[in-house]
Formats: structure tokens, C-alpha cells, sequence
């Protein structure tokens, strides 16, 4: 509704993190974007058309202009960085995936539940349009009786992922497969 809030967001990460549409929502407003380096803060900033920029992930959630953090960085700092900005009163979106053992899965939930704020995990999947519109026929029972289903999820450049600009192995790099299953396994979830 026009009487409808604006969520300011904070987005960390400047390589996935500049993928989104957060800046063209009209209850949404990117107010501030951090990464370590000057190039992707650089690229998150024209994106976004933000003015704010930090080098520091600590500097952001400390911004009183952000009411919640996009953390799209390498997997395992999803979790410290989610739980840091729910302590300072922020919601979360993350990238996947949102935890890399039950122990931090453990940490991310009590966090929610002692901070009341709300965490996301972004499974852009569930998103797809095919995917909603399987979901609704489903709904409607237009399928019968569902005893078997596939889904198919190409990652382009995955290779290219696997490591980083500089050569060096990125966190990617022998990652157990059915750690990362998110976007595949997502459509069928």
C-alpha cells in the first residue's frame, strides 16, 4: 500500500550482492553497501545508486540509516555476519547457503528467536516463475497425486567461482556437493 514503510537495506558483497532489484522495489531503499574491495564496493554503489560505502561489515550495522543487511559473501560468513547484524537490530537476507554445519544452523535460530528478528535465506529458486506457477497448479491439485518430480539448475560460471580473481581456491573450491544443494534441490522443496 502507499502507506507502506520503506525497509532501508544495506547490501554486503559486492559480486552476487549487486544481482538483486532491492533499489527498484518502491517500499525498499539501498542506503548503504560494503565490501572489502574498492573495485566491487565501487560497483555496488552505481548499482544501487548509494552514496554510502564501507570497507568494514561492522561499520555498516552500526549505520542507524539500515534497517536490514543483504549478506551475499562467501558462505562461511553468512552466519557470523547474520548474527552480528541481528544484535544490532537488523533483519537478514543471506545468500546460500545459510549455514555450513548444524551447530551454526543452531546459532543462526537462536539469534532469530532472542533478537526477534527475522532472517532469510535467499533460495532464489522458489522464485523462478515456473516454480510459482507449479506451486500454484499444485495447489489446485491440477498435478493428482505427485509421486515423483525433477528439477534440472544450471550455474553458470560455477567453474569460474571455484576460485578467486587472484587464482587462489575460493571458498567453493571442495565444498562437499549436498552442502550447497540450494537452488536444485529448492524447486522440488
Amino acid at each position: 500500500s502507499s502507506s507502506a514503510k520503506t525497509v532501508k537495506i544495506g547490501i554486503v558483497g559486492g559480486r552476487s550482492g549487486a544481482q538483486f532489484y532491492w533499489h527498484e522495489h518502491p517500499h525498499c531503499k539501498v542506503t548503504a553497501v560494503c565490501d572489502i574491495r574498492q573495485d566491487r564496493l565501487d560497483h555496488l554503489k552505481n548499482t544501487y545508486h548509494c552514496d554510502v560505502g564501507y570497507k568494514n561489515f561492522k561499520d555498516l550495522i552500526a549505520d542507524k540509516n539500515v534497517d536490514a543487511v543483504g549478506i551475499f559473501t562467501p558462505a562461511p560468513l553468512h552466519v557470523y555476519m547474520g548474527v552480528e547484524a541481528m544484535k544490532t537490530g537488523k533483519h537478514v537476507i543471506s545468500a546460500v547457503p545459510a549455514c555450513s554445519d548444524e551447530e551454526e544452523g543452531v546459532e543462526l535460530l537462536k539469534t532469530v528467536k532472542k533478537t526477534g528478528m527475522i532472517y532469510m535465506m535467499a533460495e532464489t529458486s522458489y522464485y523462478h516463475r515456473e516454480i510459482i506457477s507449479c506451486r500454484k497448479w499444485a495447489a489446485e491439485k491440477r498435478f493428482g497425486q505427485i509421486i515423483y518430480s525433477e528439477a534440472e539448475y544450471h550455474h553458470d560460471g560455477l567453474i569460474a567461482l571455484m576460485f578467486e580473481d587472484n587464482g587462489l581456491p575460493s571458498w567453493r573450491h571442495g565444498f562437499p556437493p549436498m552442502h550447497y544443494p540450494t537452488h536444485c534441490t529448492g524447486m522440488i522443496v
